[in-house]
């Protein structure tokens, strides 16, 4: 009898006791979240500035039906200031009518203004305390205001996560220029010296898309912020950077024009590079042997040509371009094509003793002493090419 007496105790506890832990209390219904997607950052007049791009539930999840509306979703940006960044979010929390998450955060935006060495660990030092941030977002700079910037929305009224700005594969897939960045990386690269850290410029054009004659605004990555030798970031912009993405071991497609003496030829869709980049060093001084191959399809033939002429035509356009965008960068005391690193892998203790611990630019004019470029054209598109 008093066994059974202790059974039913046991099982009134542990059934009171389901009662009490079931369930969790500090849980949100989705309806009454704001989703923070993407986050804006920018230092003017000695405070920190703190933009947030957030939205509901609706528009952060997918229909299995469609993801289109009648209108487009809404977007809201919320912007405070502080001295610090912490402060700042917390002076954006004292008017957010919900309970903030962050964990749903796929792009972080930097104006110029925050892209120094300072500016750039304090961000990053702050985002990486945060319990709920990832190191998995993508990274941008940019030089257009940051609340146009959250506030852009995409095509077709699709939810403002099919675009560039939360997911910009799609567009490098389609034409391999500047490759997209995410955080883990910028923080890598920018915690080494001998590595020149690059950041892809976000800007929204208003002249390619329009709706019913109406300009519209949409997404697009113009230039590369990168960082100097030691010291701040550079902006160059699309029209200084005509061979950054050839020696991208990424690169899967991009366009090149046949041309010769002003007579276009053709026009070729280059991808699959195989780069390699060997530095010499001789003593104190350090050159560098590239080669890199490519295949292409030709999808414009215009002028008649032969096909040595036009894989001669093509090779002399691809190096000069490459040695245009070396040189651009040398102007302006970045190493847009990360060639110092080359020496520190091979030779750390001299690429100390000639950068001065990477705070002094080891490259010339003269540095890149060979420069091998290789084009096959195996696919010339559904036509025969006709020489």
């Amino acid at each position: 009898m008093k066994r059974l007496v202790q059974r039913w105790l046991l099982g009134l506890l542990s059934l009171s006791l389901c009662f009490v832990t079931s369930g969790c209390w500090s849980a949100y219904e989705i309806q009454q979240v704001d989703y923070a997607k993407a986050i804006g950052i920018d230092y003017k007049d000695g405070l920190y500035h703190m933009y947030v791009q957030s939205m509901d539930f609706t528009s952060v999840a997918k229909s299995e039906s469609s993801t289109k509306t009648a209108e487009a979703p809404p977007v809201w940006v919320g912007h405070a200031s502080g001295k610090t960044l912490n402060l700042a979010v917390n002076e954006l929390f004292r008017s957010s009518q919900l309970h903030i998450a962050w964990g749903h955060v796929t792009a972080i935006v930097m104006a110029e203004s925050i892209l120094t060495s300072k500016h750039i660990k304090e961000v990053f030092d702050m985002l990486g305390r945060f319990p709920e941030s990832r190191y998995t977002t993508w990274v941008y700079g940019t030089r257009d205001p940051l609340e146009n910037i959250l506030s852009a929305t995409s095509i077709y009224n699709l939810s403002p996560l099919d675009s560039i700005l939360h997911n910009p594969l799609p567009s490098f897939l389609e034409e391999s220029l500047f490759p997209p960045v995410l955080s883990f990386k910028l923080i890598a690269t920018h915690n080494n010296a001998s590595t020149t850290t690059y950041l892809p410029c976000i800007t929204l054009n208003k002249e390619h898309w329009s709706q019913n004659k109406k300009n519209y605004e949409l997404f697009m990555i113009d230039g590369a912020f990168f960082e100097r030798t030691g010291d701040d970031f550079e902006y160059l912009p699309h029209s200084k950077l005509p061979g950054f993405h050839w020696l991208l071991k990424d690169m899967r497609r991009a366009p090149l024009i046949i041309e010769n003496e002003g007579t276009i030829y053709g026009a070729l869709s280059v991808g699959l590079p195989n780069v390699k980049i060997v530095p010499v060093i001789r003593g104190n001084e350090v050159h560098f042997n590239i080669d890199a191959k490519y295949l292409t399809a030709l999808y414009e033939y215009l002028t008649p040509v032969s096909y040595d002429e036009m894989v001669q035509f093509s090779e002399k356009t691809l190096r000069e371009q490459i040695l245009q965008t070396y040189h651009e960068g040398l102007k302006r005391g970045v190493d847009v094509y990360g060639l110092q690193e080359k020496v520190y892998r091979k030779n750390p203790g001299l690429w100390r003793k000639l950068s001065n611990n990477g705070t002094k630019m080891i490259l010339t004019e003269d540095s890149i002493q060979k420069l091998d470029i290789h084009i096959t054209i195996p696919y010339t598109g559904k036509f025969r090419r006709k020489v």
